[in-house]
């Protein structure tokens, strides 16, 4: 790994954490796709943006700790800790495949996530069904393993219910936290040595990810909301867009 992509991948970190610190999501949704045209493999770029959103999320945990619904978060635990290994084992399976192929995967993923969030409108009740649940948590673990998009399915799963914003946002954040060990025990497991030193680079770039999601925060405060995060989709768009033609153009 050369000093030059090093630096890339801190520049990428960066912006991908004030985004999320300014619309509350899409952090390794635009991280992923970058990381990989940037050379990285699929394995490289989950296990670079793995050790921030670690400790983003133990940081937001420990803020927001009074606020969380712990019983709803160990039931989600337990069915994403079911999807992850098989998601794993589909990462293994996606990373023999051509790295342009992989470009085109990302990019279909990407635009599948922002129809859900586009179209399906969530109204808010007091307990979602059991069948849900299941679907919920068991696909965002799946898709946590094979490509590190799973906060999706949980978002749409917790803004169903009637909750504040503040309990919504330490939900997940405890979700993700208690996640992110077993993401990172397997990725080891599964790569070996290969990995080491992408998990010291994203453990390096950690202030990094953080002071850009406090920028994030700041400039989310200062902007309207609802413009910003219609920018932020149309952004997403054009990044799959790219991910699936680009391959076409040489």
């Amino acid at each position: 790994m050369t000093l030059s992509i090093i630096l890339l991948i801190g520049i990428i970190l960066f912006i991908c954490s004030t985004i999320q610190g300014a619309v509350g999501f899409a952090f390794n949704i635009f991280a992923i796709p970058l990381l990989i045209w940037s050379g990285l493999s699929l394995p490289q770029a989950i296990t670079v943006t793995s050790i921030p959103i670690f400790m983003q999320s133990l940081t937001s945990t420990y803020k927001l700790r009074e606020h969380i619904k712990w019983k709803e978060v160990a039931i989600g635990s337990i069915f994403r800790y079911v999807g992850l290994p098989l998601g794993i084992y589909i990462l293994t399976f996606l990373n023999s495949f051509d790295k342009n192929d992989i470009k085109q995967i990302v990019g279909v993923v990407i635009l599948l996530i922002v129809g859900l969030q586009t179209l399906f409108k969530v109204k808010p009740k007091e307990k979602v069904g059991v069948f849900w649940t299941i679907v919920a948590f068991l696909s965002s673990g799946i898709f946590l393993g094979m490509i590190s998009m799973g906060g999706p399915p949980v978002i749409l799963w917790a803004m169903a219910h009637r909750w504040s914003a503040l309990e919504i946002r330490a939900f997940l954040s405890a979700l993700f936290f208690i996640a992110s060990p077993f993401l990172l025990m397997l990725l080891y497991y599964n790569f070996g040595k290969e990995l080491i030193d992408y998990f010291i680079v994203g453990f390096s770039f950690t202030p990094v990810v953080v002071l850009g999601t406090l920028l994030g925060v700041r400039l989310g405060n200062l902007l309207d909301h609802k413009k910003l995060k219609k920018i932020v989709m149309t952004l997403l768009v054009m990044t799959s867009f790219v991910s699936i033609v680009s391959p076409y153009f040489k």
